[in-house]
């Protein structure tokens, strides 16, 4: 069996033709740095495997080629990974869940996650790490509990608002005009006053 070290030798003696082939190759695509990267594992991964099974090395033509089939066909080196968050083998396995920033602000009919998980990521993303374990806790605990007061819809707007959404497409998720988001923005902002005090009113919750 030809050794490892003959193999990354053989490698590097090819590598600045491999290189400027795959180049050429991943301008044709958007993300080039990305596609690069990802063909340049695979003929890596291919000219060693080859070279290990059968003592044959490629060529760099040939490793350009089925790299850029293997691309073409959506096949990834990081396919059959389980470290990868983003990797189909670790969804599959259940390791990792993507949840998108546009499931949490969808419309409810549409809404694809339950609520709790849309409040346990609001909550992870507006928490802020500059206050101690105590006050963070007592913060969710708080708002927990103030948005079981709301109707479905001002619990929407509200949810809307603190993943960053602008007001016209909150109106139009909701299927109300801009005028009748301002005045439930007020009523909003009554029920925040009224339950935690006028200094915690946001922005974004007047008129």
């Amino acid at each position: 069996m030809v050794s490892i070290r003959k193999i990354q030798a053989a490698f590097q003696s090819i590598a600045p033709e491999l290189e400027s082939r795959l180049w050429r190759c991943a301008r044709r695509f958007q993300e080039t740095e990305e596609v690069f990267t990802e063909m340049y594992s695979f003929a890596w991964i291919n000219f060693r495997s080859k070279a290990r099974r059968l003592g044959e090395f490629l060529s760099a033509g040939q490793l350009a080629f089925m790299s850029l089939r293997r691309l073409s066909s959506g096949r990834l080196v990081t396919e059959n990974t389980v470290k990868d968050a983003l990797a189909p083998m670790a969804r599959r396995l259940g390791r990792t869940r993507v949840i998108y920033f546009s499931q949490l602000s969808g419309s409810k009919r549409n809404q694809a996650l339950t609520d709790s998980t849309v409040q346990r990521i609001t909550d992870a993303l507006t928490a802020s790490e500059r206050e101690g374990p105590d006050v963070r806790a007592a913060t969710r605990i708080d708002w927990a509990a103030f948005m079981r007061t709301l109707p479905n819809r001002l619990r929407r707007i509200l949810r809307g608002l603190v993943v960053g959404d602008a007001k016209g497409l909150i109106a139009k998720r909701l299927g109300i005009s801009n005028g009748r988001l301002s005045q439930l923005l007020n009523v909003l902002a009554r029920e925040i006053t009224a339950f935690f005090g006028p200094e915690i009113v946001p922005v974004g919750c007047v008129a």
